[in-house]
C-alpha cells in the first residue's frame, strides 16, 4: 500500500511538471493617466498588470515555499525614441502547494512621461519557462492635459481607504486598490472608482459646476436613468472622485461608467469613462413599461407580420444590449404580435425619442446594405462578423483586401480613424475560403472587442501550420517573402 502510494505521487509530480512545462503566461494589462497640474511637473501613467498566477512554473526557495518570477519591459516610445521605461523582475506571492493554484496578482508602476503620443511596448517572460516564448504587446496612447479643465482616467477600485502615510498604492490621502479586471460578478453590487478633476478653478474661480455620474451601454450609449446622479461642485485646482454606485440591479452586459463636468450654462467642460463589464444572471426585464405602450399609436401597429417583426428584431442584435438581444431572442420564440411591436417600438424609442420610425429607416437601410455585401452561404450579412461591425460602427475609413498574398488566408483590415472617444482603431478578418465569403474576425484593439496579440499567425496558418514558432510578436516567419499583414495593420493603405 504505501509502494503504490509512493508511485502514485511520483506520477503525479511528472505528471504537474509537465503539465506547467507547457504552460502560457496569460497576464491583462491595463493603464490610467494623471497629471500634477502645479509646480511644473509632468502628467504621468499608471501601469496595471494583471497575472493569471495558474498561468506561472513555480519553483520551491531555501524555505520549501513556492513562488514565480516574471521578467517586465516596459518602454514608452515615439518613434524611435525612449521617453521612459522600466526593466525588472516580478516576484509573485508564496504558495505552499503548486497542485492546485488559482487567482490573480497584481503589479503597478508609475512613469512620468509629457504631453504628446506614445507606443507602449510591454514584454513579459516567465522566467521560469524557458520553453514558452515571452509575451508582447504595444499599444498607441496618448497623454493630453490641456490649461483648462480636463478630467483624469478612471479607475475602478476593489477597496479604499484612508492614507495614514503616503505609500506606492496612495494617492491624494486615500489606500487605492484597484481592480484587477474591469469584471463585475454577480457577487459584486458596488462599483467604486477613483478620478481627479483639473483645472476647474483656474477656469472657472469661484464658479461652482456640475458633476454628472452615470452608466450608458456601451453599445448604443444610451444612458441608464436608474444610474444618474449630479453634484454640485466647488472649483478647485485638483478635486479628487472617490465614490461608489450601487449595481445591484444593473443588468449583464458592457458599460460604460461616465464622469462629466458642465458649466453654468450646461455646456460639457469635461469627460471621461471607464469601460466595465457587469454579469447578473438574477436580473429581471420588468416588464411594465413595454405594456403601457399602445400599438394603436407607434409606427409599430402597423407590422402586422410574425415572422416580419421577428426578422426586424434580429436585424437589432449587432446594436443591441447584452438585455435587449437575450430579451429579443426570447420574445421571437412566442407568437406574441403586441409584445414584439411594444419591445420594437420602446429600442428605437430609447434611440431617438423624436422620430423613432425614422432611426429604424436609417438602420433597415444599413442592414440591407450589409446584407448585399457580407451575407455568406449560411447566414444573412447582419449576423457576419463584418455585418455587425459595420452595423456597430459604420463604414470604416480605410480598409486593406489581401486575398492572394502568398502563404496567407485571404484577409481584410478595417480602419476607424475614431470610434467615440478611441482613436486609430482596427479590426481584422480572415477567411479560409473565399467561396463561403464568411471573414472571422479574429483580432481589434478597439475596447470591447475581440483582442488576439497572435492574430498573425491565424493568417499565415496557410503556410507554416498550427505548431510553426511563431516568434516573440506572434508573426510567422517575418522574414519571408511577400508577409505583409503586420505591415499594412502597422500601416494602413
Amino acid at each position: 500500500m504505501k509502494k503504490f502510494l509512493l508511485v502514485s505521487l511520483m506520477v503525479l509530480m511528472a505528471a504537474s511538471v509537465s503539465a506547467q512545462q507547457k504552460k502560457a503566461l496569460n497576464s491583462y494589462i491595463s493603464y490610467a493617466t494623471f497629471n500634477i497640474p502645479s509646480n511644473g511637473a509632468s502628467p504621468y501613467i499608471e501601469t496595471y498588470i494583471t497575472f493569471d498566477k495558474s498561468s506561472l512554473i513555480y519553483t520551491k526557495d531555501v524555505n520549501g515555499q513556492y513562488n514565480a518570477t516574471v521578467n517586465v519591459t516596459i518602454l514608452f516610445k515615439q518613434g524611435e525614441s525612449i521617453k521612459n521605461f522600466g526593466k525588472y523582475s516580478l516576484t509573485s506571492p508564496y504558495v505552499d502547494d503548486t497542485t492546485n493554484i488559482s487567482g490573480f496578482f497584481m503589479d503597478m508602476q508609475r512613469y512620468s512621461l509629457e504631453n504628446g503620443p506614445y507606443t507602449m511596448d510591454v514584454t513579459l517572460e516567465d522566467a521560469n519557462n524557458k520553453s514558452s516564448n515571452p509575451f508582447h504587446v504595444d499599444e498607441m496612447l496618448v497623454i493630453d492635459y490641456p490649461e483648462n479643465i480636463c478630467i483624469s482616467s478612471i479607475i475602478g477600485l476593489e477597496s479604499y481607504s484612508k492614507a495614514s502615510v503616503d505609500n506606492g498604492m496612495s494617492k491624494n490621502g486615500y489606500n487605492l486598490i484597484p481592480m484587477m479586471l474591469p469584471f463585475y460578478p454577480e457577487t459584486m453590487n458596488k462599483l467604486s472608482f477613483y478620478a481627479e478633476i483639473y483645472n476647474a478653478k483656474k477656469q472657472l474661480g469661484d464658479d461652482k459646476y456640475l458633476l454628472n455620474t452615470y452608466i450608458s451601454a456601451f453599445e448604443n450609449g444610451t444612458i441608464l436613468n436608474n444610474f444618474f446622479f449630479t453634484k454640485r461642485m466647488t472649483a478647485k485646482d485638483i478635486d479628487v472622485i472617490i465614490n461608489n454606485i450601487d449595481i445591484t440591479n444593473l443588468p449583464s452586459g458592457n458599460y460604460y461608467l461616465v464622469l462629466e463636468a458642465r458649466d453654468r450654462n450646461n455646456e460639457v467642460i469635461g469627460l471621461n469613462r471607464m469601460f466595465f463589464q457587469r454579469s447578473n444572471p438574477y436580473y429581471q426585464v420588468d416588464n411594465t413599461m413595454l405594456a403601457s405602450i399602445n400599438t394603436d399609436e407607434v409606427f409599430t401597429g402597423g407590422i402586422h407580420n410574425l415572422d416580419t417583426i421577428r426578422e426586424y428584431i434580429r436585424t437589432l442584435s449587432p446594436i443591441s444590449t447584452l438585455v435587449e438581444r437575450d430579451y429579443g431572442e426570447e420574445l421571437i420564440k412566442t407568437n406574441d404580435l403586441i409584445t414584439m411591436q411594444q419591445f420594437f417600438y420602446t429600442f428605437w424609442s430609447s434611440r431617438n425619442k423624436l422620430d423613432p420610425e425614422q432611426a429604424w429607416r436609417d438602420y433597415y437601410a444599413q442592414v440591407q446594405r450589409v446584407n448585399a455585401s457580407f451575407k455568406t452561404l449560411t447566414h444573412k450579412g447582419y449576423e457576419s462578423d463584418r455585418g455587425v461591425v459595420f452595423l456597430k460602427y459604420g463604414a470604416p475609413d480605410r480598409i486593406v483586401q489581401s486575398y492572394n498574398e502568398p502563404g496567407a488566408f485571404p484577409y481584410e483590415i478595417w480602419h476607424y480613424y475614431s470610434l467615440g472617444t478611441q482613436r486609430n482603431k482596427k479590426f481584422v478578418f480572415m477567411t479560409r475560403d473565399l467561396v463561403t465569403n464568411d471573414f472571422k474576425l479574429i483580432h481589434s484593439d478597439a475596447v470591447g472587442e475581440l483582442n488576439n496579440f497572435r492574430w498573425t499567425t491565424e493568417i499565415y496558418q496557410r503556410t507554416y501550420g498550427t505548431y510553426f514558432d511563431y516568434g516573440v510578436d506572434g508573426v510567422a516567419n517575418p522574414d519571408s517573402y511577400g508577409d505583409k499583414a503586420k505591415d499594412y495593420y502597422d500601416n494602413p493603405r
